[in-house]
């Protein structure tokens, strides 16, 4: 069974049954993300969005805690961890607590380690995957830390038309992909790059939007596909009109490709759906088993 696909396409009921959670934020408090790996880059897109709405954030991984045994000046630590047992994780919440920072912990599984160390933890055990590649639980928990209003239904039409989009392109033509965006869309650039590698082995890159130019525009081929997460200004449609010349490029966007107009970085979880199956649908005709890539895992346990 192709769980990785399911797990996609199960997003829209993953949405609405989240949409039972909150968690509120203070204006009067800082608070630190911490995870590893789409962890992290979920949540260093949330800490992005959050910032928009005047809540005060920053976001670290969980191995530099745990490298140099540091906790920032913080009130909340909130900890990321799909299984709840991924050690860097683990560990920086247990630094966290020394320091007597209010340690929060989100997984996917019941009675975990991370859950066991944390003052507070939301167990969404409905989200489990069984697929090692983080999805559907990434989309519904980025959209549960920042949620502002209900986006399960939309993210059904999200599905259908990324689907739409990619089978028109032959992706067997394409063994580089480029991933821009900035701030809150730098970061699920960044995860859409994790994707493809993960689950199709590419070669991959991500970077703000106009950094582009500045060097790594000298790989791009005709075998390149670019995805700009834009944030709608004009700058990013020139730039897509630009790339345009000389490869294919995917603009999620305003009037884009994928019609998603920014909305303070609220849209990014709809966004990264397209890269996700993106990332599935190179990886099935690429002959590669998306569910479980080579020497992956779905917690690394040191």
């Amino acid at each position: 069974m192709n769980y990785t696909y399911l797990e996609i396409t199960r997003i829209p009921k993953l949405l609405k049954m989240i949409g039972n959670y909150s968690l509120e934020f203070s204006n009067s408090k800082m608070y630190t993300f911490v995870g590893c790996g789409s962890s992290y880059n979920l949540a260093y897109t949330a800490s992005n969005v959050l910032k928009n709405f005047g809540i005060k954030s920053n976001v670290m991984t969980g191995g530099k805690v745990v490298a140099f045994n540091y906790a920032p000046k913080t009130d909340v630590g909130i900890f990321i961890s799909r299984t709840g047992e991924s050690t860097e994780t683990v560990k920086a919440a247990e630094i966290f607590k020394e320091h007597g920072i209010h340690t929060i912990g989100i997984t996917c599984e019941k009675g975990t380690s991370l859950e066991k160390v944390c003052s507070q933890t939301f167990s969404f055990d409905f989200l489990h995957e069984e697929s090692i590649v983080m999805t559907g639980s990434f989309v519904s928990i980025l959209h549960f830390l920042i949620k502002k209003e209900n986006i399960d239904e939309i993210s059904s039409k999200i599905i259908y038309d990324s689907e739409v989009i990619l089978d028109k392109i032959n992706l067997k033509g394409y063994n580089h992909f480029v991933f821009l965006g900035f701030d809150e869309e730098y970061g699920i650039s960044k995860e859409g790059a994790l994707k493809i590698q993960e689950m199709a082995k590419q070669f991959v890159e991500f970077h703000e939007p106009l950094e582009y130019r500045h060097g790594p525009i000298s790989r791009l081929t005709e075998n390149s596909l670019v995805v700009i997460n834009s944030k709608d200004t004009k700058y990013e449609f020139q730039l897509k009109k630009e790339l345009e010349k000389h490869t294919k490029v995917i603009y999620l966007g305003k009037n884009g490709d994928l019609d998603i107009e920014y909305n303070k970085g609220l849209e990014t979880p709809l966004k990264i759906i397209f890269s996700q199956i993106l990332a599935y649908k190179k990886a099935i005709i690429s002959g590669l088993n998306p569910d479980k890539p080579d020497k992956l895992s779905k917690s690394v346990i040191l």
